[in-house]
């Protein structure tokens, strides 16, 4: 995937971008496996959707992720690379085994802060944590599709091998959904059959 598109793509997943947006303050910010997008190093990344969760964040995960900005991130960005080198086997393993996290040009597990908003809310803010990473995931759809590309949602994921993969202790951050990006491939496995007649 050529870097532009990769930007486009992160960009339109952005709060400012969404319309209508959500009434509350973004609590999800993608930690993307990065594996084929070119100018990039292979490895592990994190999206922040809300400039402002940086520190906590940076508090909560393992104190040896790098933290640094790609070279060639635009200034409207909040890409910071947290790991360097093959992110296939981590994002293939923590997605069921499945080869579609592993074989496309990048993998999200969408990490929302969990029992802050929680306890601030009320138990009702709990679907709506995954409305926001359904609007992300439909945003990645759309914006993949419109650049030549294609995503799609991985609803099988093992969050509590996310959680110490990223250093993460408790229940402050939750692993909620998981989607990957690159080019379909026809499955030969699948057949089709003539419609009901």
């Amino acid at each position: 995937m050529p870097l532009e598109i990769f930007h486009t793509i992160l960009k339109a997943t952005m709060p400012e971008r969404a319309k209508p947006g959500l009434p509350w303050r973004p609590q999800v910010n993608p930690v993307l496996f990065v594996h084929r997008v070119e100018e990039m190093d292979r490895g592990l990344y994190i999206l922040l959707r809300n400039e402002r969760a940086k520190e906590d964040l940076r508090g909560a995960m393992d104190p040896d992720f790098f933290w640094e900005r790609p070279s060639r991130t635009p200034p409207d960005l909040e890409l910071y690379q947290l790991a360097q080198g093959d992110a296939r086997p981590a994002a293939k393993e923590s997605s069921c085994r499945q080869d579609i996290a592993s074989d496309g040009c990048f993998a999200a597990a969408m990490i929302s802060r969990f029992e802050g908003p929680i306890e601030q809310y009320g138990p009702w803010f709990y679907p709506r944590l995954y409305w926001e990473c359904g609007m992300i995931g439909q945003t990645l759809y759309l914006s993949s599709e419109a650049t030549g590309f294609q995503g799609c949602g991985i609803g099988c994921f093992f969050d509590d091998m996310v959680h110490r993969m990223l250093g993460l202790p408790d229940l402050g951050y939750q692993d909620l959904y998981h989607f990957t990006v690159g080019r379909a491939l026809a499955d030969t496995r699948l057949i089709d059959l003539p419609a009901y007649g």
